[in-house]
């Protein structure tokens, strides 16, 4: 199958459930980083990672990776992504990390972290899916909090 038409038939998979789960965050969440993990062969790591105070916390992961479960504010790609309130792609150790924050207003409610096999997996298409998706939870979380 070729990337565009996985890519395609992810987006209409994860907005049926995401219809179904309406208020279910949570479970939203969990739904989208197996399924990313699970059907496309070069993420090699997916995870959700939700702020509390003062740090990041990884909420839900699939894959292998060495991120920290819990990364201060201030630390990694992570703030950075923050900082920048845009999305982080980086070349580490012969992969490619992304960081996509989502928000809830102007604050910021978590970072969807994907790491890939090899350099070359994750392009432009693929950080469209990501950005599409934190846009996503973004209406998910408001949804849920009015």
């Amino acid at each position: 199958m070729r990337k565009t038409d996985l890519l395609d038939e992810l987006r209409a998979d994860i907005g049926v459930v995401s219809d179904r789960l309406e208020r279910e965050v949570y479970s939203l969440y969990r739904f989208v980083i197996q399924t990313l993990h699970a059907r496309v062969a070069g993420y090699r790591y997916v995870g959700i990672y939700l702020t509390s105070p003062g740090i990041f916390r990884c909420f839900f992961r699939a894959g292998n990776s060495t991120l920290s479960p819990v990364v201060r504010f201030g630390e990694g790609y992570f703030s950075l992504t923050a900082a920048r309130g845009n999305v982080v792609r980086e070349q580490v150790s012969g992969c490619t990390e992304v960081y996509v924050p989502f928000y809830r207003g102007h604050h910021l409610v978590g970072v969807i972290v994907v790491i890939s096999d090899a350099p070359d997996i994750i392009d432009d298409e693929d950080i469209a899916l990501f950005c599409e998706l934190a846009s996503l939870f973004e209406t998910k979380v408001e949804g849920c909090n009015s």
